[in-house]
């Protein structure tokens, strides 16, 4: 049996070798730990709390995820950056992922304008005093987490906070027994940076 050997773009090495030339320009200082056999690379940013859980995955679509970890679970996605890559027969690499593609000399020139500079943008305007993690839950195994800036007012973010009630509605219009009760949704704030208060 032959196994088609996947594209191995370095994507953890890449970042790394970005990182060394632009860490200087995250609002926060950032370590990294790579776990070379599981693909994976972390990024920890100076008091940002540890829910918030940053990785570079090599496998699959490539790129840079923001989950957030609660309680020993995983309680939600934040945010990606995912970059699938593909490779033009004129040897360009583009994001299949896009609606109208951007081709590139190299993987490497790919994922730092998909992936790594958008992150960068991301964590300087939300690791910041004036952000709250925001988690939710309804009964068991129904979880959200959204990043709220407490500088902004409450109605720019009713409409976030107001999204899980009506898709945990529809779940429940379609299968009533997951879900007892949408008026107890319990919130749990969480400051983005670790000792500071709003």
């Amino acid at each position: 049996m032959v196994i088609k050997k996947i594209n191995d773009y370095g994507v953890c090495k890449t970042f790394k070798e970005w990182l060394a030339k632009n860490g200087h320009r995250f609002n926060r200082n950032c370590k990294v730990r790579h776990y070379k056999t599981r693909g994976l690379l972390r990024i920890y940013f100076e008091d940002v709390t540890p829910e918030i859980v940053c990785s570079v995955i090599e496998s699959g679509c490539t790129g840079i995820t923001v989950a957030v970890h609660y309680r020993r679970e995983c309680w939600d996605l934040l945010c990606d950056f995912d970059c699938d890559i593909k490779r033009t027969k004129n040897k360009k690499y583009y994001c299949s992922l896009c609606n109208e593609p951007l081709f590139y000399k190299t993987p490497q020139g790919l994922l730092i304008d998909h992936s790594f500079e958008p992150f960068l943008e991301w964590v300087n305007s939300h690791f910041t005093s004036s952000h709250v993690l925001e988690l939710r839950a309804v009964g068991r195994g129904s979880t959200e987490a959204i990043i709220v800036d407490t500088s902004q007012p409450d109605s720019l973010h009713a409409h976030d906070r107001a999204a899980l009630g009506l898709l945990l509605k529809g779940l429940t219009d379609k299968s009533p027994s997951p879900f007892n009760n949408l008026d107890n949704i319990m919130t749990t704030s969480i400051p983005v940076i670790k000792g500071e208060r709003q």
